[in-house]
Order: C-alpha cells, then sequence, then structure tokens
C-alpha cells in the first residue's frame, strides 16, 4: 500500500483499512459494524490515539460508556443506535474486542455466554481480519503488504521491543523504517531519540509524563531537551515552554511542526496555547496562525459581521460575504479549524 516519497503512519493505515471494511459489494448493505478481534489485547496502547481520530471505536469491557467501553449486550445496543452514546448516521462503528479469537466468535455452539450476542454481527457486519483470516496481530499489520509492507525480525526479543514502540510508532512517519530489516535495537532506539515527541508529550499531559517516567528516564529527558532546546523542564514550566512556542522562540520549530501534524493527539498542548494567563497574554506573536487567541478574536468578529449581513441589500450582501471570505478563509488552513476552533471560517 505505501508508495515512494508518501508518508505512511500507522493511525492513518489503520484508518484506510477499517474503511476498506466498511464498503460493501454492489448491491450488498453495507455492514453494520466491523468487528476487531485481538487475542493478546496487543492494540490496547494505542486505543487513545486511534479514537482521537476516530471516534467511533467501542471495547469490549466492563460498562463505562463515558470511555465507550462495556459488555457484548450494550456493544450490540450501540450498532443498533439505541443508546444516545452510539454514533451519527452515516458512520460504521468499530468493535474493538481484546483478548477474543476470531474463532471464538465463529464457533457459535461453543462461544462463550458473554461473547453471544455478538455472534450474529459476524454475518450483519464484518471481522477485520488478514486474507488468510487470521486476526491481525501488531506484527502482521506493520510486514503485511495490506498495511505498512515493513522488514521485521521475527525474534522474541524484537516482538517485546516492537509491542514496548507501539504508541510511538501509531504516531511517526514510518516510510524511513521501509528498505531494511528491523530489529529489538531499532525499535528501542525509536523511544529515546525523539525529542520533540517527549517534549509534547510532557506538554500535553506533564503529570501523567513525569509520573510514568522514572528517575532515570526523566533525567535524560531532561538533558535532551537542555541539550536540543536550552531549556529545563524543572525550571520552566510548561504554561512557559507554551509560550515560547507560539512566539517561535529557542528553535522550537520542530515542535511547533509535529504539534500540527496531529494536534488531536496533543489536546493538552493546544488548551496550553489557548490560555492567555498560561503563555502570556498580549506578547508578540509572529506568525498569527500560531495564536489561538487571534483566531477566536477573528471568529467573535466573523460571527458578528455574518449576523448583520441579513439586513444588507442583496449585492451589498453578496460584495460583504466575498469580503469576509477573502479575510477569513486562510483560517480554514490554520491548525485550530482542525480541532473544531473555526466553524464560523467553515461556514
Amino acid at each position: 500500500m505505501s508508495t515512494q516519497n508518501q508518508t505512511r503512519k500507522l493511525l492513518e493505515t489503520l484508518l484506510e483499512s477499517f474503511r476498506a471494511a466498511m464498503l460493501a459489494p454492489e448491491g450488498y448493505a453495507p455492514p453494520v459494524a466491523i468487528l476487531w478481534t485481538d487475542a493478546e489485547g496487543q492494540w490496547l496502547p494505542i486505543l487513545p490515539a486511534l479514537r482521537a481520530v476516530f471516534p467511533w471505536i467501542y471495547t469490549l469491557g466492563k460498562y463505562s460508556p463515558e470511555a465507550k467501553t462495556g459488555p457484548a449486550i450494550w456493544l450490540k445496543c450501540i450498532v443498533d443506535r439505541t443508546l444516545p452514546e452510539a454514533p451519527p448516521p452515516g458512520e460504521t462503528p468499530v468493535l474493538y474486542l481484546p483478548h477474543v479469537r476470531r474463532q471464538d466468535l465463529r464457533a457459535a455452539g461453543d462461544c462463550p455466554p458473554p461473547l453471544q450476542p455478538l455472534v450474529e454481527l459476524q454475518y450483519r457486519g464484518r471481522v477485520w481480519h488478514q486474507s488468510n483470516g487470521h486476526d491481525w496481530t501488531v506484527r502482521a499489520f506493520l510486514v503485511s503488504d495490506d498495511g505498512l509492507g515493513l522488514d521485521i525480525a521475527a525474534d522474541r526479543r524484537t516482538e517485546e521491543a516492537m509491542l514496548r514502540a507501539l504508541p510511538l510508532l501509531a504516531e511517526i512517519d514510518l516510510t524511513f523504517l521501509k528498505g531494511r530489516r528491523l530489529d529489538a535495537d531499532d525499535f528501542d532506539k525509536l523511544s529515546v531519540q525523539d525529542p520533540v515527541r517527549d517534549l509534547l508529550l510532557w506538554l500535553n499531559q506533564p503529570e501523567t509524563f513525569e509520573a510514568g517516567a522514572k528517575e532515570a528516564r526523566w533525567e535524560s529527558f531532561r538533558s535532551v531537551v537542555k541539550s536540543e532546546f536550552g531549556l529545563d523542564p524543572e525550571e520552566t514550566s510548561p504554561s512557559e515552554v507554551a509560550g515560547l512556542l507560539l512566539r517561535a522562540e529557542l528553535g522550537l520549530d520542530r515542535v511547533w511542526t509535529r504539534f500540527v501534524e496531529a494536534p488531536q493527539l496533543y489536546q493538552g498542548v493546544a488548551k496550553l496555547l489557548r490560555d492567555p494567563a498560561g503563555v502570556g497574554q498580549g506578547q508578540l506573536t509572529l506568525d498569527p496562525a500560531r495564536d489561538p487567541q487571534i483566531n477566536e478574536r477573528e471568529e467573535s468578529e466573523l460571527r458578528q459581521a455574518l449576523e448583520a449581513v441579513p439586513r444588507l441589500a442583496h449585492a451589498a450582501a453578496c460584495g460583504k460575504v466575498l469580503e469576509l471570505e477573502a479575510r477569513h478563509g486562510e483560517r480554514r488552513g490554520w491548525v485550530w479549524a482542525r480541532l473544531g476552533w473555526s466553524l464560523w471560517a467553515k461556514a
């Protein structure tokens, strides 16, 4: 599926594969749901990131509708659109079934009772699986030509390192990994050689990042950030770093570029940038497209201007709309539009 000079990311490729499974041949009804079986629960670490770009994933587990998790009968109600948390019309839900094999559903007579409500969904829906009928493991998807087509060593140490690196693999461009055989060292190096990602993760959820970083890793992180960006995470708050990012200071362009590539993954960073008290109200922003406060101000002005248009004569109204489009149309290309913060510019 990969093509030369084209970026390939795991999340994007997964979604493409899901979308392909949702298609139905002419004359057939489309599937009501995609069933995603995962015998070992390997995909669990990237579920939050995947939901950030495709929210209609529902997980088999303990009942927690806020987390889009519930038992089999709840999943069936989601598919049948009898619950408020069901997806809107036109969106096909993906039912993620960790620690469930495809064979568990196919063997209807021997299917465990907690899974039995899902058996009939195999026929109204579609099971997401490899062309050979097996479940998609992480390794299978990474090496398959129907996935990312990477060359990965088939030993246990490499498998363990690959799964450790899965959250990182979910968001980076993987084309640079093609054309060579990958082993455990390659995957381990990924997690310690991306200071941009780690800085974004720290800004996104400082307390969670610091709690998850053991002492040695935290010190390594501090050292790399000092070396790469000239700041110390223990002496500079996330809000202060967000202010520097907003003003394009300290060579943080790489961090901004990574944020813009996938802003849905860094909602915490977006909130920091949106907080004028935190990042420094009234300070000069070199690029207006970086400043969510400017975007919000423009949105407010645009809303007021559009509300006044109906009171104008027809020709004047048309001219005013064209004038507003010339001024505000470019904001549809700003990162804030992708976060749903530019609704009037999209009107």
